[in-house]
């Protein structure tokens, strides 16, 4: 029986170092966000980025930047500035992978997140319970924290190397103006839920997903 999935798409989006609105962009997440949405019809109600199923993460060597947008609907590249781009966009359906992800397969992952927990301050009589203040995690901390995240993806790793990414910053953004740790994780897994696996690819894991993180990418594994 042919399943048949819901689209999904993939631009690869190879970004112009010299061109002044990459430059901004690579300074603000808050910048590269609404470049990022400006990619997508204006019409998606009030909560454009979630109505298109988009997420993004950002890649970088020492001499290029990569800008990956998966979405439900593809990206209109011409809305790029002139000179944003430093070679064609390169588009992948992504719907065939999702077919493929079924239960024992192995695959190779990566993910750009901010693990946390919450801490509370000790309660005091009389007072009301504070709500828990988030609190970055590194080390195994955070290698910990991606496992259970895994585990709730449909996956169980084999393998995680975590990397600290440069902190990436939002700026000019009245609510939500701060800075995020990133951590990038990626390994091998093992398929344990493809529906969970599923729900995951397309929503995303973790905080700060209209901000260039919780984007989870697969392949397959080929040893």
């Amino acid at each position: 029986m042919t399943v048949l999935t819901a689209p999904l798409n993939l631009a690869r989006i190879p970004l112009n170092r010299y061109c002044r609105e990459v430059r901004a962009d690579l300074r603000d997440r808050g910048s590269l966000h609404r470049r990022v949405q400006s990619l997508f019809p204006d019409q998606l109600g009030p909560h454009p980025r979630a109505a298109a199923g988009v997420l993004f993460r950002l890649e970088r060597t020492e001499s290029c930047a990569t800008l990956l947008v998966q979405s439900a609907i593809p990206v209109n590249r011409n809305a790029l500035p002139t000179g944003y781009t430093s070679a064609d966009v390169e588009y992948r359906d992504l719907a065939p992978l999702l077919d493929w992800a079924q239960a024992g397969r192995t695959v190779q992952y990566r993910i750009d997140a901010q693990p946390q927990r919450s801490v509370r301050e000790p309660h005091r009589p009389g007072v009301e319970r504070p709500r828990g203040k988030p609190v970055s995690l590194i080390g195994q901390d955070a290698v910990d924290w991606w496992h259970r995240q895994a585990l709730l993806a449909g996956l169980q790793p084999h393998t995680i190397l975590d990397l600290r990414q440069p902190i990436a910053t939002v700026l000019r953004e009245t609510a939500q103006s701060g800075s995020f740790r990133i951590t990038r994780f990626e390994g091998t897994a093992t398929i344990t839920d493809p529906d969970a696996l599923r729900t995951a690819l397309r929503k995303g894991i973790g905080q700060g997903r209209s901000y260039g993180l919780g984007l989870l990418s697969i392949a397959p594994h080929r040893p």
